[in-house]
């Protein structure tokens, strides 16, 4: 036991800094670990690469994790819900960060906001007791002074100084509340990363907020997601830098049922045709895509032929399970150019980094 508590003062002074304690102590725990999770989150926008730029860093880093494992199911995810993958992508890039390739660094950010609550609060406790002291103040200002000097850090709910009206001695208090206080911060210092998780702010959820608030509208043909960082960007058309073969997501002849591999930015300057709906009689030049209405118009597909290595190297190494999954064969009209399976996935990988030219 600590010598404050031999002190010859009154119970009802012990069983306040024992009630104050008692409340700190889970603001303690939850204000460390939210700022923790904060600092980590900003610590990863910084030095992380695929979180360090804007949404089309984040989708080049994406698509590079998808190349390196060549999980087709993984594919299917980010192709038919892009979202749900990319934010799976950040929850396990961030535990990899923080659980695994960084532990000691995200340990050490928590030790510092243990550091730093508890100076927060010693000098919370020392302006209030002096304050109180240069104006011959109360119990309630006491309370009031260090409640509210510490209400930007902790949530401290209210204590009634009538229930301790014969309390006066705040140096008392401050003593006493440090001492009570030694043992949280040590017990704090040891916690796992993993105490983060029971609190509200994550750093996977902050860096999902900031990242993923953006436009997930998807090209109809080839659903490539649109790259603008705004959730809603009208009246400005939705847009990406690269499109791909439009067979990935089973468009095909309409006579020879043949998928097709030819790119967005090159149908667009094609007399082909197109039927916007499944079950339309009507057919529309994609010169005129935009005057199919609804999601057709809402895009700009600029007609510069431009392509991407990337997609040609997945629809060669993929060709079997994508004509498994549409039923449909690349054959015919849409038979893969020979000089596409000379495509290294290295070479595929490099090739994203054209996303930024």
């Amino acid at each position: 036991m600590s010598k404050w508590s031999f002190c010859k003062e009154t119970s009802s002074a012990v069983v306040l800094v024992e009630l104050i304690c008692e409340k700190l102590k889970g603001s303690i725990v939850e204000a460390v670990c939210t700022k923790t999770a904060i600092d980590l989150a900003g610590e990863m926008r910084c030095s992380f690469l695929a979180f360090s730029e804007n949404r089309l860093n984040l989708e080049k880093h994406v698509l590079k994790s998808l190349a390196e494992k060549e999980i087709f199911y993984s594919y299917i995810i980010y192709l038919c819900q892009p979202r749900r993958h990319v934010e799976s992508f950040i929850k396990n890039e961030v535990n990899k960060y923080i659980y695994t390739d960084h532990r000691e660094k995200a340990q050490n950010i928590l030790k510092k906001n243990v550091d730093d609550i508890k100076n927060q609060i010693s000098r919370a406790l020392f302006v209030a007791t002096e304050e109180v002291k240069t104006q011959q103040g109360d119990l309630e200002m006491w309370l009031q002074k260090f409640s509210s000097l510490l209400k930007d850090v902790l949530a401290f709910s209210s204590i009634y100084s009538e229930n301790f009206t014969d309390v006066n001695d705040f140096y008392f208090l401050k003593k006493g509340i440090e001492e009570r206080l030694i043992p949280v911060f040590e017990d704090m210092k040891k916690h796992s990363l993993d105490k983060m998780k029971e609190f509200r702010e994550q750093p996977d959820q902050i860096l999902i907020k900031q990242l993923c608030d953006c436009c997930w509208e998807t090209c109809p043909f080839c659903a490539a997601v649109c790259t603008n960082t705004a959730k809603d960007h009208s009246p400005n058309k939705h847009s990406v830098p690269f499109h791909r073969p439009s067979g990935i997501q089973g468009w095909h002849d309409l006579e020879t049922l043949d998928l097709c591999v030819d790119f967005c930015t090159t149908k667009v300057v094609s007399d082909r045709l197109f039927r916007p709906r499944p079950g339309s009689e009507e057919f529309i030049p994609y010169k005129i895509y935009q005057t199919a209405g609804g999601e057709y118009e809402k895009w700009l597909i600029t007609a510069d032929g431009s392509n991407l290595t990337y997609w040609k190297w997945f629809l060669c190494r993929f060709q079997k399970e994508l004509e498994d999954c549409h039923h449909l064969k690349f054959e015919g009209s849409g038979e893969i150019p020979s000089d596409w399976r000379e495509y290294t996935k290295e070479e595929a990988i490099q090739s994203l980094d054209e996303m930024y030219k």
